[in-house]
């Protein structure tokens, strides 16, 4: 996935911000940061590169395909850890440079019911489990002797074209001119940075944050070999964002700026509380001993979200002067993911081994904001414009060792880009390779172990100007560890 660090520009109360390039603080990325699930819940699962819609048989049936449920006859306590590093080895104005961050999470805790009947099954399940987790970080620097964020953040409206009051708004809240980094031109009467290139560029982001679905479910057979399910699904989550990005003078180039200029911060923060809901459908056919079929459907997940940023910019200069501005807004916010449609198969080779193998599609185009704000209503035509379907595969074998309570797991994911601009390529492809093993411990108790190393490349820019296409862009390349550690009890 592609991300952007878009500028945030935030308001005074009542203050009107014309900017050049960005006017508001939710992009197409944002709504497919919350649309995405990631390696989700289960350790059997993601051994088996989660290719489990037809093939799941425990607690994580809740998440996958609902109806796997029915196929568990006694009652099962799950419980399970996740753990991601993210490693991030960036480019950025030629200089290479590597960052890594680590978290810790309770990846599923639930319980699953299956209820005693004459014949078929029906089956409850309810619990928590961690679908999503958003951590990530960079950290770059390098000389740009281009071009400088105080330009992108310097509007060319004219002065002359604006109201008294939107004028002084304008000047009031824009941050290189209160940082005295920007000065009025009396000839053309507009703002006029003064800082534009031949500078230390150094940026660091971290992000932060999950998704989580809190599930009640169940399923039961409606034919001797067939089972259908349902999930419902209550979604809580959160996202934090903090950039700090910094332009230094490292070669005392501007002796001539007011002041003589030393040094540039600009602060940015989000914090995003989540809330949701969605279901999920399933079906399976089971012929015992040779084959599983199952098919399953998420619905829409339907978000409110509520969201306060800031952004703080300071100013430094060599005579001793210094200068600082803030500026902090909250907003609510709605988005409708799309509906995703997944089928799978596994079948059993004998008493010892299970292939399987799943497809996803979902067609991106159809997420959006649901708002009557016009600006939002343009990022809705923007998604329909930058995005397209895509269809994720899946595949994973399970071999189990006869009387030594042991099966052995392997798999492989690959998730496509969903950006149009990425077709002919791979590059920017998710790609995960997963491992895992099955031990029981006793009749009753079972071990599940999980490990995914993940891959792709993606990069972002830290600013935008129309007169030079990307003047300031990090390139990366994302490698990721995951282990996950799931506890079945069943009696």
């Amino acid at each position: 996935m592609k991300k952007k660090d878009n500028i945030r520009i935030l308001q005074l109360a009542g203050a009107v911000v014309l900017l050049a390039h960005v006017t508001l603080g939710q992009f197409a990325e944002d709504a497919l940061r919350f649309s995405q699930l990631g390696l989700s819940v289960g350790a059997r699962s993601l051994g088996m590169g989660n290719a489990t819609v037809g093939s799941v048989n425990d607690y994580s049936a809740l998440f996958w395909n609902p109806a796997g449920l029915a196929s568990i006859r006694s009652y099962e306590f799950s419980v399970g850890l996740s753990g991601q590093s993210f490693g991030n080895d960036a480019t950025f104005l030629g200089v290479n440079s590597g960052s890594r961050i680590t978290s810790t999470n309770l990846n599923n805790l639930g319980f699953v019911y299956p209820v005693p009947t004459k014949r078929g099954s029906l089956t409850f399940a309810f619990g928590y489990g961690r679908v999503n987790d958003f951590t990530s970080n960079v950290a770059v620097e390098g000389f740009n002797p281009t071009s400088s964020m105080i330009q992108s953040q310097t509007p060319s409206t004219n002065l002359n074209n604006l109201s008294a009051n939107d004028r002084r708004d304008l000047l009031d809240s824009n941050i290189p001119y209160q940082l005295y980094l920007a000065e009025i031109d009396t000839v053309n009467n507009v703002l006029v940075p003064l800082v534009t290139g031949n500078v230390k560029q150094t940026a660091t982001v971290r992000e932060g944050g999950g998704l989580n679905h809190w599930s009640f479910g169940g399923a039961m057979d409606v034919a001797p070999n067939l089972a259908v399910g349902a999930t419902f699904n209550v979604v809580s989550g959160g996202y934090t964002y903090d950039r700090e990005f910094i332009e230094t003078d490292v070669q005392n180039f501007y002796t001539g700026v007011p002041n003589d200029f030393s040094r540039f911060t600009f602060e940015s923060t989000i914090k995003s509380n989540l809330s949701g809901y969605n279901a999920l459908f399933g079906l399976m056919f089971r012929k015992q001993g040779v084959m599983k079929l199952g098919l399953a459907v998420r619905t829409p997940t339907f978000y409110e979200i509520e969201e306060t940023f800031t952004d703080d910019g300071k100013s430094f200069f060599d005579n001793g002067d210094f200068y600082s501005i803030g500026f902090s807004n909250s907003t609510k916010y709605k988005i409708t993911t799309p509906i995703v449609l997944s089928g799978g198969a596994s079948f059993q080779l004998g008493e010892w081994l299970v292939l399987s193998g799943d497809a996803e599609y979902t067609d991106w185009t159809q997420m959006e904001f649901n708002t009557d704000n016009p600006d939002l209503i343009a990022e809705n035509r923007d998604i329909k414009r930058i995005l397209k379907p895509t269809t994720n595969l899946r595949g994973g074998a399970e071999l189990t060792l006869w009387d030594l309570g042991l099966r052995l797991r392997g798999g492989i994911v690959w998730n496509p880009s969903p950006y149009k601009a990425d077709e002919g390529t791979t590059s920017y492809d998710q790609l995960y390779f997963t491992s895992g093993l099955g031990l029981m411990v006793d009749d009753n108790t079972t071990l599940n172990i999980a490990y995914a190393l993940g891959t792709w490349k993606t990069f972002r820019d830290n600013y935008y100007l129309s007169s030079i296409p990307s003047p300031s862009r990090t390139s990366e390349r994302v490698n990721t560890n995951n282990v996950n550690v799931t506890l079945w009890y069943r009696f």
